[in-house]
């Protein structure tokens, strides 16, 4: 089952890894466009003529993105970890707390960025409550991140209770 874990974490991180990839070496090209906010890119003249909320929100989306690709990373090492060596050891601990955190990061820079969009769309005099899943990914990565630290933590005091019962015996 760990096994089957580590694959599914792997092929996710290669498929995130491929995708920031792709929108580094491929969007500035217009091969394939992206939809932020309502906004038709014409050629580089489009990219320099964007407001600066714009921006903001397009970097803190990459924020959001790279942020969470490493803390996929720290959840790729602690499936590493888990395979080769026991479940009670420091760098276990101490990689799901670092994964945590940085999921917890990514979900608050991605409900700002999201505050950012709703706010260009309010100062454009369109006011509009939509219901949809974007709210729902932020909590999502939330609560992975809070559920993550508490399990390191959970691990931890269960290595502190191995070692002193080896000190026992």
């Amino acid at each position: 089952m760990i096994r089957t874990l580590k694959i599914l974490i792997d092929t996710l991180f290669v498929i995130l890894c491929l995708g920031i990839l792709g929108f580094i070496f491929i969007l500035p090209f217009e091969i394939f466009s992206t939809k932020i906010v309502d906004i038709e890119f014409q050629g580089y003249e489009g990219y320099s003529n964007l407001p600066f909320l714009y921006w903001m929100v397009i970097v803190l989306s990459i924020i959001t993105y790279i942020l969470f690709l490493i803390g996929l990373n720290y959840l790729r090492k602690t499936a590493n970890h888990f395979i080769s060596t026991s479940f009670y050891t420091l760098e276990i601990t101490k990689n799901l707390k670092r994964c945590g955190i940085l999921f917890i990061l990514s979900a608050i820079i991605m409900a700002l960025a999201y505050v950012l969009v709703w706010g260009i769309e309010v100062s454009k005099g369109v006011i509009s409550l939509v219901v949809g899943t974007n709210i729902m990914i932020p909590l999502f990565l939330c609560i992975m991140g809070f559920f993550f630290i508490l399990q390191s933590k959970v691990l931890d005091q269960a290595r502190l209770f191995e070692e002193d019962s080896n000190l026992a015996i």
